[in-house]
């Protein structure tokens, strides 16, 4: 009886391993997802929200390598969570009212016709805590805009999406290019890295999307 069950869970183990390995050599080498061209993508004008967040991006420049907005942060918003980006600097040039932002453990303020640069793996989190609308400009690698202008619709259709296993199925099928990294309440950067690289193939297969038409933005 015990060599049965030695087999069976053998057995288990082998399919559970061909599963991962062959959905992972599909989904990440052989049939890897595919984003719309960028230029097509993001137009002059339009703009992507985030209720959850706060805020507006709206598109006022597309180059080859970057997205540039002007965000407008709501009154009295959090923003988004403590977070770093491992690839790139983030530059916010605030345009109108008085922009809070949690740079390490400091909080700074930064007012109309000053700006700031977060060095990248600089855990930072931009905020609003005035009465009034802040206005910033800043600029993004296009992957990660496209990531963005993806999943702010996502969160906002229900707040299940913002926490497990949702919100790792819906990043592991953006794959690197979702360059940003919570600090507080999430799995250490390398972990979060294997879970949504192994969790990929899983939720391709289950519905979730890297493109989704009814978020563009508008």
């Amino acid at each position: 009886m015990k060599r049965k069950i030695k087999k069976a869970v053998m057995w288990v183990l082998v399919l559970i391993a061909s599963y991962f390995i062959i959905g992972l050599i599909i989904h990440h080498w052989i049939l890897p997802t595919k984003t719309p061209d960028y230029n097509n993508y993001f137009k002059v004008g339009q703009s992507f929200t985030s209720a959850l967040e706060g805020l507006t991006q709206t598109i006022v420049k597309v180059d080859d390598e970057r997205l540039t907005t002007d965000i407008a942060i709501e009154a009295k918003s959090n923003g988004p969570v403590i977070h770093t980006h491992e690839n790139f600097d983030e530059t916010f040039i605030v345009k109108r009212g008085t922009l809070s932002m949690q740079y390490g453990t400091e909080i700074k303020k930064i007012s109309a016709g000053q700006s700031i640069t977060i060095p990248k793996n600089t855990p930072h989190k931009p905020f609003n805590e005035t009465d009034s609308i802040v206005l910033v400009t800043s600029e993004m690698p296009l992957d990660f805009a496209y990531c963005l202008s993806q999943i702010y619709p996502f969160w906002d259709e229900n707040a299940s999406n913002t926490k497990p296993p949702k919100i790792l199925f819906q990043l592991s099928v953006f794959g690197s290019k979702f360059d940003s990294y919570p600090t507080v309440d999430a799995p250490p950067k390398p972990v979060l890295k294997a879970l949504t690289f192994l969790l990929a193939p899983t939720a391709r297969l289950i519905g979730y999307k890297n493109y989704n038409e009814a978020y563009r933005p508008k």
